[in-house]
Order: structure tokens, then sequence, then C-alpha cells
């Protein structure tokens, strides 16, 4: 008898379970509270981008004129450097001995320039030129111009010694703050053929420009002038505007992509350069921005390129 009631009991209890189970499973979870909404657009009609903030000259990337080894480095990131400040030290001794070897043939050219000059001195002084032969006669002129020709070519192993002297000190181009260094003392400034670093990327920060990429599709909609709006990615609530400086007016393939299956790798883009005082803002170069361009509908037809004369 306990067992016919035991049966229906645990196979109502599991019944219940099961249904218990179901309803709690099936419960829709509670949608997070977005922190931060996407930016909304600024404009009726606008065409979306991605810029990316490079400085106003565009990334200086400092070369070295030679591979030599540097035996100082001035330059810390984040310093700002007026024109001619001193980036980089190379190693001059090389450069020194060489021009210590020039002077040398240079004073000995000098020496034999006027041994040979006093002679025909003398020679020309004569009352009767046939005192001295013809053949001694060339043979002093012509080593004198050969030390002459010596004197000059020493001058100018001297001067292309004092340029690499001069050159093997790095200075900076134009007032700009560093934005990256990729050199240490000791090693040899060059660049780098595998990871193509370059030594020092420098520029100018006041103001600071953004690198606006518009796809090939939306380029007909894009005119000059322009107002844009620049979102900081991660934070919506970060945007500022942005004035218009110029147009590259040859389309690039896109190189900033970001891996998406949807993305096509042959996308084209034209490229447009906005500017904006940094002030206070959280941003950096190298960042990437989400822009909003104001633009025509993208339903115009015929007369959209007379829209923007």
């Amino acid at each position: 008898m306990g067992k016919k009631v035991a049966l229906p009991l645990i196979a109502a209890f599991g019944l219940l379970f099961a249904i218990f189970v179901v309803i709690y499973g099936s419960r829709k979870s509670p949608v997070p509270k977005i922190a931060l909404p996407p930016p909304t657009p600024p404009y009726r009609t606008f065409i979306a981008a991605s810029g990316v903030i490079e400085a106003a000259s565009e990334n200086i990337y400092i070369g070295t004129p030679f591979a030599e080894i540097a035996i100082d480095v001035f330059a810390k990131a984040g310093e700002f450097k007026t024109e001619g400040d001193p980036l980089i030290q190379l190693d001059i001794r090389t450069f020194q001995a060489q021009m210590n070897q020039a002077q040398t043939d240079r004073e000995r050219a000098i020496v034999e320039y006027e041994n040979y000059k006093t002679q025909l001195d003398l020679y020309n002084s004569l009352d009767d030129r046939r005192a001295v032969s013809e053949n001694e006669y060339n043979q002093a002129y012509y080593a004198a111009e050969s030390a002459r020709v010596a004197i000059a070519q020493a001058e100018a192993k001297i001067e292309v010694a004092q340029s690499y002297i001069e050159r093997s000190t790095i200075r900076a181009p134009m007032d700009g703050q560093v934005l990256q260094v990729n050199i240490r003392k000791g090693e040899i400034a060059n660049l780098n053929p595998f990871t193509q670093l370059p030594l020092i990327v420098f520029g100018p920060v006041c103001p600071l420009h953004v690198r606006v990429s518009i796809d090939e599709d939306d380029a007909w909609r894009f005119h000059k002038g322009a107002p844009a709006m620049a979102y900081v990615r991660g934070n919506s609530s970060l945007s500022f505007p942005m004035k218009y400086v110029r147009t590259e007016p040859l389309v690039i393939p896109k190189q900033a992509l970001t891996g998406a299956t949807s993305e096509r790798v042959d996308t084209r883009v034209l490229q447009a350069v906005y500017e904006f005082d940094k002030d206070r803002l959280p941003v950096y170069v190298g960042q990437i921005l989400d822009v909003y361009i104001e633009s025509i509908p993208a339903d115009t037809r015929s007369n959209a390129p007379n829209r923007w004369n």
C-alpha cells in the first residue's frame, strides 16, 4: 500500500519541479542599464566616419642621416621642445678622426704648395729665363698646381666631416611635443628594418588634427568646409566640434580595419583633415574618434553635385 502511494507522490513532485524549472528558466533577465549610450548624431543628415588624432604637422618620424651609436638621448615622451633643441646625440669620434686627418692633409698640401710656389717665384724673378730649363719650370709649375688641388680636396673633406659632426646632433625640426621615444643610449640610431619603428615621433599638438576617413560610397555627399562633431569612443558624453582644414583629394585603401566579418578589405576612403583645441580634453594622438559630418541626404540624385557649388 505504501508503494502505491509513494510512486504517485514522487511523480507529482517531479512534475511540479519540472514546471518550476521551466518557468524559472524562461524568465527574462533584467536588461542592464546602459551607462554610456552610443552617440546621437547631431545633424539631421550626416556622414558617419572614423577619425584618428594626429599632430598638426602630421606625426613627424624623426630619422637619422646615418647609422651610428646614440651616446645620449635628450628627448623624453611628453616633453615639449622648441625648434633646434637637441633630441639625440650620435657618436662623432669617427668623423672627428676624419676631420683631423683632413686637416693634416691640408697642412701638408699647403707646405708643398708654398715650397713649389717659392720655387716658381724664383724662376720668374730670373733676368734670363734660359738659366732654368723648360722641363724644370714645368715640373715646378704642375707640382704647385697639384698641391693647390690637394689643398682644395682636403678642405672639401673637412667640410664633409664638419657636416657629419653637425648632423650627428639630431634636433627638433619645429616647436612641438615628443610623442614617443624608441631609441635608448647605446643603441644604434637607425630605422629598424623589421619593426619599422621611428626613433622619435614628434609634432605640434596645439591644435590637434583629426584625419577623418570617409567611405568612398559617401564621398560624393561630402563638401569642403562641412561642420563636424567628434565623439570619444567609450564615453559618448565627451564630444567637441571640429574646424575644417583641408581635403586630400586622393582616395586611398582603408588602413584602419576593424576585422568585422561584414567589412570589406577593398574599401577605399577619402581623407579630410579637421582640427580642434585639446584644452583639457582627455584625448591623445593616435586615438580613434567617432565623427559625424553634416551632409546632404543620401537619396539626393542628379542635383547633388550642384548643391555644394
